[in-house]
């Protein structure tokens, strides 16, 4: 348990708290639950025989989506404990034998074949290389032909993707490689469905090959050569004619007719050209007559071969990077780099399906960056984000499907005019009032030539249409970005909202009535209540404590304490280290730690003292607070390695309580709370969301130890798909655990819960105490009574202090017959005293060392600062390393102002005092 004196841990070097990390075990783990999200468009679909299903390969594993609802019926390859991939799935092919099995590329160098009726894994094939891409022909099956990569990257002019014929067997000692051609790159690859020819498409170049059944190495005299003036992108053999069409970077489709043919002269060319930016898909119809395309311009263009006639499908939704034809010929699979999966009937030409992905798994980090992080919406608990550029998008990531889009922002989505972006505006802020009656939004836009945007929009909850409608839009609330946007919890004066911003200020919105003659009457808006500024310094982010009574706002160095009702500034917390502060934030109800992150420092400040709890030098590039438990979060990503380090803690100690090492980058974090409905309270109520390099969500959740390796027998023997705080737990008991189980665990959740009630007892008795031994010190320290030592920002007024200054520096005189009298009513005092005594006992506001019991709810702190502080206390901050020097070195000081009279006191004497006693 740490003292309420300021405890510092802080290691020479990162390496060294690293390892004091690894040597620590614990007490909680960890555990990984599931992934959402994903990119599921990034590759082709395959559908099976009966045009029911679909997969797609969203990371490492395959989801399987129902054409009818467009659901996720089933996951394949979830873990590579369980004998999936380690690595990015890039082709999911039918196995032409058996049209219940699935083929599997990844670039882990491996080929897995399925069977995803029951989700079992029947044999893995290795090809020691990472596989890009893979096709196969139904009447060779027997075959694949794959393209790899060259792990060995050093020489950049040497020719790194190679094109095989990888051979199937009956064991991994049959299966053999034969080399067709290597390439400095490779974009695209077809066979056509007889198995004899193969085609494949590097820069300028397609080549076709004659397949034969040789072991032996395709020479280059095999390969027959079509050169272009543009750079392919993509081509497609025709179903049933000798017809080769090859897409480009400049939006031209070439057929090239007779290509079965030794001779060059008898090759013949036919131009369609209708796309201006690259080719990115063409296929197919069955019978051959039509052809499809797609690229940039989110429009399907379908070609009719013979009469050249052309038909449009627009306004998409985003770029088109893939189409897919189902066998029973009713639909096309369009996969779209907004991360979505649109199903357009063949026959209608109308869309009936839209399976929407999380939409920043494509974004450009540059142009649409994550700046709002990952925020929870409190009425659903969904994960809103940002989505498409002036839009949020709200996602279920215990369902993993998306809930809606928020336009923001109403725009065209042009891609682009030309070569030059096209600018859009970006959603910066979002934040929730805490029962998701409101949202607030922050947009901006600057193209660098035009004047900058900058709206500040609040949203109110629409029960008829189960979405946000906008409300109020304020144009320029600042006069520079702002940087940060948070609700008060808890406002008695109606909702509250506070932005902060670079041009140094921070201003309070609240919602009124008070409009003007140009509205109606009882017509709401909001307006700007009040702005504060300290120090010409720069607000960088804000928080509000759990009952609502105190801002907090970090400027620079400093942690300036608000009252938020009256914008009065109550205290200043000097940060110990010299750092700006980056994320400033509350715990939960009944929890009186600040949490203030930097560069490369964590704080953790107690407001019932103003001294810092503990601090750790750590660089966290991410902070999460669980309001529920009132436990934070913190991630480190490292560039080198691209991994990351979640570390979980509480506020009361300094020692983590969960360390776990992620193998990818983390982009973002929170902590997603199970909904109070459900009936199983044996699980935890919130869990670690992270949002990956790959933007897939990844679902955390903690365990104690002592419960995991109770359950470790139970898991190895049945390996079930890891399921949203493991609601299936008990699922796995025995008769003794249905006997004994419950009673043991009801002892330790009562143990657990007594040591809390200790600790929070302990904790407020040596708070107490030392703010007793502040005061007392305070009262011997050079005898300054007036406070006037104080820095001036935090002095109340001068009628306030007059009458105390003047009692210290002037004596009152009073005559001998009045202390006589005062001796006289002694015995009276006396009485008055033990019915003082007994009011007292009766009143615990009169008692100085009250300790309330711990079940009860801890005072606001707005009320702490104005009654139990005094005038002014002074405290002071000496870090343990430089305590040496601490008479040389002046301490840091903070002051905290009260806000009544302290001069009622002296003004009651004189009142009572008679006058005519007095020697004037």
């Amino acid at each position: 348990m740490p003292s309420t004196r300021s405890q510092k841990v802080t290691p020479a070097k990162d390496v060294e708290h690293s390892n004091s990390l690894k040597k620590h075990e614990s007490p909680s783990k960890i555990v990984h639950s599931k992934n959402a999200g994903g990119n599921i468009s990034e590759y082709p679909v395959e559908f099976t025989r009966d045009s029911k299903y679909f997969f797609s390969s969203v990371g490492s594993c395959v989801k399987i989506f129902s054409m009818a609802t467009g659901a996720i019926v089933k996951v394949l390859s979830q873990s590579p404990a369980s004998g999936g991939h380690s690595n990015q799935i890039t082709r999911v092919v039918l196995n032409p034998k058996n049209h219940l099995q699935l083929f599997t590329a990844s670039l882990d160098g491996t080929i897995k074949l399925w069977d995803f009726n029951d989700d079992i894994l029947l044999k893995t094939y290795n090809v020691n290389a990472p596989i890009q891409s893979m096709v196969m022909s139904p009447e060779a099956s027997g075959y694949a032909y794959i393209v790899v990569k060259s792990e060995d990257l050093k020489d950049k002019l040497a020719d790194n993707t190679i094109v095989y014929r990888f051979a199937f067997g009956d064991s991994d000692e049959t299966a053999q490689l034969r080399r067709i051609c290597s390439l400095k790159d490779c974009t695209t690859i077809d066979i056509t469905e007889d198995g004899k020819w193969l085609a494949f498409g590097a820069r300028y170049k397609a080549y076709v090959w004659p397949i034969n059944k040789s072991t032996e190495d395709v020479s280059e005299t095999q390969l027959r050569h079509h050169v272009f003036v543009e750079q392919i992108t993509v081509l497609k053999f025709h179903p049933h004619k000798p017809i080769l069409a090859v897409g480009d970077k400049s939006g031209k489709i070439t057929c090239i007719t007779n290509y079965i043919s030794e001779d060059t002269k008898d090759y013949v060319r036919s131009l369609h050209h209708w796309h201006h930016l690259p080719v990115r898909c063409i296929t197919f119809m069955a019978d051959g007559s039509y052809m499809l395309s797609g690229g940039e311009e989110s429009v399907m263009v379908i070609w009719q071969l013979d009469t050249g006639h052309k038909q449009f499908l627009p306004r998409m939704g985003g770029s088109i990077s893939s189409i897919t034809i189902s066998p029973n010929h009713r639909f096309y699979c369009l996969c779209l780099d907004d991360n979505s999966i649109r199903l357009v009937n063949s026959v209608t030409q109308s869309i009936e399906q839209v399976i929407q992905g999380l939409q920043y798994a494509q974004a450009d980090n540059a142009l649409n960056p994550l700046s709002t992080g990952l925020i929870i919406e409190p009425r659903n608990y969904h994960v809103v984000l940002n989505g498409v550029q002036g839009s949020l998008q709200f996602y279920d990531a215990v369902a993993d499907s998306h809930v809606m889009d928020l336009e923001v922002v109403p725009m065209n989505r042009v891609v682009r005019a030309g070569e030059k972006e096209i600018i859009h505006a970006h959603v910066a802020h979002v934040a929730f009032l805490h029962n998701g009656e409101w949202m607030a939004t922050v947009d901006m836009r600057d193209d660098k030539v035009t004047t900058p945007e900058l709206f500040l929009k609040f949203w109110r909850w629409d029960p008829d249409t189960q979405g946000y409608k906008l409300h109020t839009r304020v144009d320029y609330p600042h006069t520079k970005p702002i940087t940060s946007l948070t609700f008060n919890p808890v406002s008695r004066q109606g909702p509250m909202a506070i932005t902060t911003s670079e041009d140094k200020t921070f201003k309070v919105w609240n919602l009124s009535t008070d409009l003007g003659r140009s509205y109606q009457n009882g017509e709401a808006a909001w307006v700007c209540r009040s702005v504060g500024v300290y120090r010409d310094s720069i607000p960088c982010t804000a928080s509000f404590s759990e009952d609502g009574s105190i801002l907090a706002v970090a400027f620079g160095q400093a942690t300036t304490i608000w009252d938020p009702f009256s914008n009065s500034i109550q205290a200043v917390l000097a940060q110990p280290n010299p750092e700006n502060i980056e994320k400033l934030s509350f715990l939960g109800e009944n929890c009186p730690f600040l949490i203030a992150k930097s560069k490369y420092h964590l704080c953790v400040w107690n407001l019932l003292t103003c001294k810092v709890w503990w601090s750790y030098k750590i660089s966290a590039d991410h902070l999460a607070i669980d309001f529920v438990s009132n436990q934070f979060a913190i991630v480190r990503n490292h560039p080198r390695t691209n991994e990351s380090r979640i570390t979980v803690f509480e506020p009361k100690s300094p020692v983590p309580i969960a360390l776990q090492h992620l193998k990818y980058t983390c982009l973002s974090i929170a902590w997603l709370h199970k909904e109070q409905e459900e009936e199983n309270t044996a699980a935890p109520p919130s869990a670690l969301l992270c949002l990956n390099n790959k933007y897939e969500m990844v679902i955390h959740t903690i365990k104690s130890r002592s419960a995991l390796s109770s359950k470790i027998i139970a898991k190895n023997e049945k390996m079930t798909p890891s399921v949203f705080f493991d609601d299936n737990d008990n699922a796995d008991r025995s008769l003794l655990n249905d006997m004994y189980g419950k009673r043991e665990n009801e002892k330790e959740t009562d143990e657990q819960a007594q040591i809390r009630l200790k600790t929070v007892q302990t904790m407020r008795d040596e708070a107490m105490s030392a703010i007793k031994k502040d005061r007392a010190a305070g009262r011997k320290e050079d005898g300054d009574t007036s406070g006037l030592s104080a820095p001036s920002h935090v002095l109340p007024s001068v009628d306030t202090l007059f009458d105390t200054f003047m009692s210290s520096i002037m004596a009152l005189r009073i005559n001998e017959e009045s202390i006589l009298t005062t001796e006289v009513m002694e015995i009276d005092d006396d009485n008055e005293t033990a019915n003082t005594d007994l009011q007292e006992q009766e009143n615990p506001l009169l008692q100085d060392n009250i300790t309330k019991p711990v079940n009860q709810d801890l005072p606001s702190l707005i009320s702490y600062f104005s009654h139990k502080l005094g005038k002014f206390v002074f405290v002071q901050y000496i870090d343990d390393s430089t305590a040496h020097n601490a008479s040389e070195k002046n301490p840091v000081s903070i002051s905290v102002s009260k806000t009544q009279d302290s001069s009622s006191d002296d003004d009651d004497s004189d009142d009572e005092e008679d006058p005519a006693k007095i020697n004037w």
